[in-house]
């Protein structure tokens, strides 16, 4: 019977449907250049990001948070993920991340608050819009090494994202910020001369599945993730018109203590 089974799913495997995205990512180690590959998904390994989501180590990010009205939409999708499996986590801090800073030594934080009040005195843009285009599971990287895609997995998180395309205005004030923050020796020193954005696209981490076994995406599910892998309308545009530096112990921001606001 064995033999059988084995043949059975390796028909499975190859017959299997493929979640299919585009993304854009950065195309060297070092600066503001990018590329587009192809993204397919019918597996998820959530034990890595299961430990690292559930690990408390403080760092500091400068992120744009989304209203209770912003959030709606998103908690609505994540309570679908919810019933579909129990071991969906959703996060409740929902957020646009434009920089994730560190770990660093407590002595640094000021440093860097500093610079990004003086960056945002003088770069007044009132109000930035963040369109999402798709809610998707999130990539697998190998060894975290965030410009190699591992093929066919997901790491167990689902996203909210959008393309540099449709985010021009935020995705520039971003990149504007880290060249501002790098031309400080001091904070260059700190963050290393290579700094910038994990990602150079728009992204939301809703949540995250909280299991320490693999599993393939079933029907259900890709079901779910097929019917939002084209977002359009304007719940999905979201403007944000501050944005805030915050040091937490988790990755998903739970707990965070405002260091600073600041008007966009």
């Amino acid at each position: 019977m064995r033999p059988k089974f084995i043949l059975l799913s390796i028909i499975i495997l190859i017959y299997s449907k493929l979640l299919r995205y585009n993304e854009t990512n950065w195309k060297n180690e070092e600066g503001f250049e990018l590329c587009k590959y192809g993204l397919t998904f019918n597996t998820v390994h959530p034990s890595k990001t299961r430990k690292e989501q559930q690990a408390k180590i403080e760092k500091i990010s400068l992120v744009g948070f989304l209203n209770k009205n912003q959030r709606k939409i998103f908690v609505n999708i994540c309570r679908r993920l919810k019933r579909n499996d129990k071991d969906f986590y959703q996060n409740k801090n929902l957020h646009a991340t434009l920089f994730g800073f560190g770990p660093l030594e407590k002595k640094d934080y000021e440093r860097i608050r500093k610079k990004i009040q003086q960056f945002c005195g003088k770069q007044r843009v009132k109000m930035l819009n963040i369109n999402f285009d798709a809610v998707r599971p999130g990539t697998m990287y190998c060894a975290n090494k965030t410009l190699s895609p591992v093929g066919g997995v997901s790491n167990g998180t689902v996203v909210a994202v959008g393309d540099v395309t449709q985010n021009e205005s935020f995705c520039n004030y971003a990149n504007r910020m880290t060249s501002f923050l790098l031309k400080d020796k001091r904070v260059k020193s700190i963050l290393g001369d290579n700094f910038r954005r994990k990602f150079p696209t728009v992204w939301c981490t809703l949540g995250y599945y909280n299991k320490m076994n693999n599993f393939r995406i079933a029907s259900e599910l890709e079901n779910i993730f097929n019917q939002y892998n084209n977002l359009n309308g304007n719940n999905f545009e979201i403007p944000i018109s501050e944005i805030a530096l915050v040091k937490s112990k988790y990755k998903n921001l739970r707990y965070p203590k405002l260091i600073q606001k600041f008007k966009l």
